[in-house]
């Protein structure tokens, strides 16, 4: 007893080092991402126990855990951070315990599986914390199912009933998420193997496997039940039976491809990818760190183990009932039916964003699998090595993969920030369109509870004041056509939203540059967004309120408001701009340039050229037109600001100036 928890405080030390390393030491750099802000922003509004409608039109049985967890985080977002953190941890910590029942006298080979499970590169969404949890909270109860289960069937004599009972419990999770069903065929499999030396003839064998097996089969029976004739599929559909009934042969020809396809992305794919190095250099002396890091702390810990338990050379069985061949089948057997629920489904298996989350059951057999191949094919002397080697450079891939969310998370900051400074207040009804924004971890549909936060943060309705579309994905299914005041209506889980198409207003972002609110005769890039383009002609600029009684405000989950730098100067002038108030336009401008700030885009200096001929400033107005002047697909812009100029510019002697400097700039005639 003593050893047994020695090992497990041991090798929870060795993954607990190994998981801060890739995942805990960023959490102050992560916010929300993807679906975490329909979560919280469906707490913020109703709270807790909203959950329950919230999700009964996909997971009805996964409102449980985010009713917990919100109840308990509310909108404290590093608390999910943690959370997640923690469950990332258990999940590895789970995975080692059942191997250790599986293979009691392999202590450093299931410590090997358990570090590559922790560390596992094809799954890189783990900043998205709130989504997340409930994958993690799922896998680590069925992990704890398959342990109390295979630790009821060893020792029958001894709280039989107190571990089949929390492993039926635990099982229930399988109602909550589908992810890992596919595993639950392992079962029988690890039972097998356990149960080896306990009957004398394989028909015993096989009656143990069964009635060990039984209740948990029970639950995963109950479930195919009800997930196919009661609750059927409410999102994505069985397609490969579909397809399979129109053509059976092409069916099972492109279900083999997608197969061998998956397998490849989950194991060498995956792995591949922790041989990527940083682009900055900055970030690669961070990466080389921390994967030194890893490495020392994982060599040191495993010779260290080593030397404690005096470890003998041990010699390799081929025999298929031992180990390392029959860690080799398991882990086989794993990937064979990890991928079940996406197969049938036919829901896409990416090592890209948002597909990568399809390669959480298969973390399983890969581990597994790359642990008995190390066993059988490295010498001893080198096997840890070469693991510590693993554990570095999977490290260091998750400290380039933070890298990326936090520059994310920075960009949606501005994106916002930018957003409530150009458009203090807009009118209800208003949806915002935008194609191909440069935000990848979310969709338009992540985004419309941050537009309602922002603009609306006391609604408490389910009928949604504003939306957010991306034409890239919405042109075709959601708005009815390009022609004004169309009927527009769109309902996403338990949210409603009703609009027309003359109530749109487009906005346009490509970093370095600015937000920019688009009005229908803004020039928008060299080479736009052609969707954009098309349907510019809709957006009203009218839709913001100019003089609103309180400006909105992003809350506090988004963080804090950032420096005002050249954007912050640009926002304001140009919603001044659109009030008119020329005086507000010159003294940003004067405290922007002053302070040396630049433009990220020469077409953000239009409406300081605009406040500074107003205010008969003409020598600025003709500094700032000349650096636009240099970029020739600028010109029909800046010329169209010089003929607004002249067409709002009185008497004989500013007309004439205005005329001079216009010919100056290549504008002869009144309109370009």
């Amino acid at each position: 007893m003593h050893r047994k928890l020695s090992d497990v405080r041991w090798v929870s030390l060795l993954l607990f080092g190994v998981v801060l390393f890739a995942y805990g030491i960023y959490i102050r750099w992560f916010g929300l991402y993807g679906d975490d802000w329909i979560y919280l922003w469906n707490y913020h509004q109703f709270g807790a126990g909203n959950f329950v409608q919230f999700v009964s039109t996909d997971r009805p049985f996964s409102a449980w855990l985010y009713v917990l967890t919100s109840a308990l985080f509310g909108e404290h977002v590093w608390l999910y951070h943690v959370f997640l953190f923690v469950l990332r941890w258990l999940s590895a910590v789970l995975f080692w315990w059942i191997l250790r029942i599986v293979w009691p006298e392999k202590v450093r080979q299931a410590s090997w599986a358990a570090l590559l499970f922790a560390l596992y590169p094809g799954f890189r969404q783990q900043p998205i914390s709130v989504q997340f949890i409930l994958h993690f909270g799922i896998l680590d109860l069925f992990l704890l199912s398959v342990a109390t289960m295979l630790l009821a069937a060893k020792q029958q004599h001894k709280k039989f009933w107190t571990l089949t009972i929390a492993s039926v419990i635990s099982a229930l999770s399988i109602f909550s998420l589908e992810y890992f069903v596919g595993l639950e065929l392992l079962r029988p499999v690890l039972l097998w193997l356990v149960l080896a030396e306990s009957a004398p003839t394989w028909r015993r064998h096989a009656w143990l496997v069964l009635r060990a097996w039984f209740p948990t089969l029970l639950v995963l029976v109950g479930f195919a039940i009800w997930r196919v004739f009661i609750f059927s599929f409410p999102t994505y559909g069985p397609n490969f039976l579909y397809q399979f009934q129109e053509s059976p042969a092409q069916a099972i020809k492109q279900l083999a491809l997608r197969m061998i396809s998956d397998w490849k992305a989950v194991t060498y794919g995956a792995w591949r990818q922790v041989l990527t190095l940083p682009d900055q250099r900055g970030d690669l002396l961070f990466y080389g760190a921390l994967v030194l890091a890893g490495f020392a702390w994982t060599f040191f810990l495993l010779n260290l183990r080593q030397q404690e338990e005096g470890v003998p050379q041990e010699s390799v069985s081929l025999r298929l009932k031992e180990w390392p061949v029959s860690g080799l089948v398991v882990g086989v057997f794993s990937l064979l039916i990890a991928g079940l629920p996406f197969w049938v489904t036919l829901i896409p298996l990416d090592l890209a964003f948002p597909w990568d989350r399809a390669t959480l059951p298969f973390m399983f057999g890969v581990s597994l699998l790359i642990a008995a191949g190390l066993d059988l094919v490295i010498r001893p002397k080198f096997q840890a090595l070469l693991l510590s080697v693993l554990v570095g450079l999977a490290i260091g891939s998750h400290f380039q993969n933070a890298v990326i969310y936090r520059e994310e998370w920075r960009e949606l900051q501005n994106y916002f920030w930018q957003l409530s400074w150009r458009a203090p207040a807009l009118q209800s009804g208003t949806i915002i369109i935008s194609d191909d924004i440069p935000l990848w971890r979310y969709s338009d549909n992540d985004l419309t509870p941050l537009v309602n936060w922002v603009y609306a943060p006391e609604q408490s309705s389910t009928q949604q004041e504003y939306k957010y579309f991306d034409l890239s994905t919405r042109e075709e299914s959601i708005l009815p056509g390009l022609e004004k005041d169309l009927p527009v209506s769109h309902s996403y889980r338990n949210t409603t939203f009703k609009s027309t198409t003359s109530e749109i207003l487009a906005v346009y972002y490509s970093p370095p540059g600015c937000l920019r609110v688009l009005a229908p005769e803004d020039y928008i890039a060299e080479n736009p967004p052609y969707r954009l383009e098309e349907a510019l002609h809709l957006s009203d600029v009218s839709r913001i309120v100019l003089d609103p009684q309180e400006n909105a405000k992003p809350p506090e989950v988004l963080g804090a408001e950032p420096a005002h730098d050249w954007c912050y100067s640009f926002e304001k002038a140009d919603l001044a701009r659109q009030r008119g108030d020329w005086e507000t336009v010159v003294q940003l401008g004067d405290e922007a340039l002053n302070a040396s700030l630049v433009a990220g885009d020469p077409l953000e200096y239009l409406p300081f050229i605009e406040g500074y001929a107003q205010s008969g400033q003409w020598e600025q107005a003709m500094d700032l037109s000349r650096i636009v002047q240099k970029e020739k697909p600028y010109r029909p812009s800046l010329c169209k600001t010089w003929s607004r100029i002249q067409e709002n510019m009185t008497g004989d002697k500013n007309e004439t100036v205005v005329s001079e400097l216009r010919v100056e700039l290549g504008c002869e005639t009144s309109q370009p």
